[in-house]
Formats: structure tokens, C-alpha cells, sequence
């Protein structure tokens, strides 16, 4: 439970990934190999298409010139024409089938062909899409985090929290929404969302920093007893935390300072 400080930006290498270019790049070459594998398959059913319609002339040349050899054995001629229908009804068949699969691969292609290109647009955007997935959502969040967009931070978060309440980034992005009221010295909002973190998820590695850092928002509103009372309830909730020797040093400090009105009006 290591505290995390909210004053200056974060550039993280394991908690955060941040979207490149490259990702976008990246996605953008699965495009075309996708678009390419239609391509190599559309060609392999026209060729195998060409070929059946070559067997199914050569069953009707053979149909034709045996109806026009009325002396040969009628027996041989009916077992012949049966023998050509049954290779028009296969063909037919087998192109029949070809068509179905390849209009069912198409269609999945395009599927992920739109993904594809709703992923790009999003990255590109910086902005989350109707169908974000939590880990978008925390990419997106933390991306704007890092780039002192705060406003769009909180935004992202809030939606990661209220829609996907148990995932295993919720925590964290609700500790992060406070973390951008901070940095924007929004005290009130600020604590608004530390409380939140405690109450949801009380189990959560960055619940102790958040009482923490709402200790120091309500030191900035002079409200000291309420600052007192953040710190207070790091040492019985969380006697193990380590942000405990910070909370007591803070603790001192504000002590001394409740009978300046000047810095403490409650």
C-alpha cells in the first residue's frame, strides 16, 4: 500500500500502459492482412468455381453427344446420363456450399474488420467509444491522467467505476479520480471521491492513500478535525500502511495548528 502522490503527473511502466502510435499502426496492418486474406480467399473459390463449372461442361458435352448417338446401347446411354447428372448435382452442390462458407468468413472478417477500425479511431481520439472495455477504459483514463487532462480523467474513470463496479482496475480508478481533483485543487471533490474509494473498496491497496490525500485536502480547507479524522482512521483501519509515519508527521503538524484561524477554522 505504497503511497502514490497525486502533485505531480505519474509516468508509470507497470501500473499504467500508455497507447502509442505504434498500437494504432499496429492494428492498422492487421486490417490489411485481414483485407488480404479475403482477397487470397475470394481468389481460391473463383479458381475452384472455374474449375467445377470445367466439369460441369464436360458432363453436359457428354450428355449432348450421347443423345445424339441413338444406335449405342440404351442401356450404357441411361447409366451415361445418370452418371452426368449426378456430376451437375455435385457441382452444383459443392459451389452451393463454397458460396455459404466463404459468405460466413466474409461476414466474420468484417466483424473484425470494424473492431479493428473502432480500436484505431478510439486510440487515435484519445476518447472512449460506446463499446469500451474496462481495459480500454483504464487505458483511455490513465492516458489523459499522464497528459494533465484531468477533466477527461475523471470522466473515463468515473464510467470505468460505474459500469464495471468489480473489475480489478475500479479500485484504482476511483483512487485516480481523486488523484485528478487534486492536481486540479478541487478540495471538495477531492475528498468527495478518496471517501468513495474507502467505502466501495475498503480492501483496496490504495484505500489508506486516499484517506491520506483527503487529509490533505481538508488541511487545505482549514478544516482540520476532519483532517485529523482521515489520519485517525489510517492507523485503526490500516495499522500496517505505509504511508503511516507520513500520516503521523501530518497528524503533528495540524495538531499544532488548530488554534490558527489563520490555518484551521474547524
Amino acid at each position: 500500500m505504497a503511497l502514490k502522490t497525486a502533485l505531480f503527473p505519474l509516468f508509470l511502466t507497470g501500473c499504467f500502459w500508455a497507447t502509442t502510435k505504434s498500437e494504432g499502426e499496429g492494428m492498422r496492418r492487421d486490417i490489411t492482412t485481414l483485407q488480404g486474406q479475403m482477397s487470397s480467399k475470394q481468389k481460391e473459390l473463383d479458381t475452384e468455381i472455374a474449375q467445377l463449372k470445367s466439369v460441369l461442361d464436360d458432363a453436359t458435352k457428354l450428355l449432348k453427344r450421347n443423345s445424339a448417338d441413338l444406335g449405342a446401347d440404351v442401356d450404357g446411354l441411361r447409366s451415361d446420363i445418370r452418371t452426368a447428372n449426378g456430376l451437375v448435382t455435385a457441382v452444383n452442390n459443392s459451389v452451393n456450399d463454397m458460396k455459404t462458407a466463404f459468405d460466413k468468413y466474409r461476414k466474420d472478417n468484417d466483424a473484425r474488420l470494424d473492431a479493428l477500425e473502432q480500436r484505431v479511431a478510439q486510440i487515435e481520439s484519445g476518447k472512449p467509444s460506446a463499446n469500451s472495455s474496462p481495459d480500454d477504459l483504464w487505458r483511455l483514463g490513465t492516458q489523459a491522467f499522464e497528459a494533465a487532462r484531468y477533466n477527461d480523467a475523471i470522466e473515463i474513470f468515473k464510467r470505468l467505476v460505474q459500469t464495471y463496479p468489480t473489475h480489478a482496475r475500479a479500485d484504482d480508478a476511483q483512487y485516480f479520480r481523486g488523484q485528478s481533483y487534486t492536481n486540479l485543487k478541487d478540495w471538495d471533490k477531492a475528498i468527495g471521491a478518496y471517501q468513495q474509494l474507502v467505502e466501495k473498496y475498503p480492501d483496496s491497496d490504495l484505500a489508506d492513500d486516499g484517506l491520506y490525500f483527503a487529509a490533505l485536502a481538508a488541511q487545505e480547507l482549514k478544516n482540520c478535525t476532519e483532517a485529523r479524522t482521515y489520519l485517525g482512521l489510517i492507523k485503526t483501519k490500516y495499522p500496517k500502511s505505509n504511508v503511516t509515519k507520513q500520516a503521523s508527521d501530518l497528524d503533528a503538524t495540524i495538531k499544532k495548528d488548530l488554534k490558527n484561524k489563520a490555518k484551521c477554522s474547524s
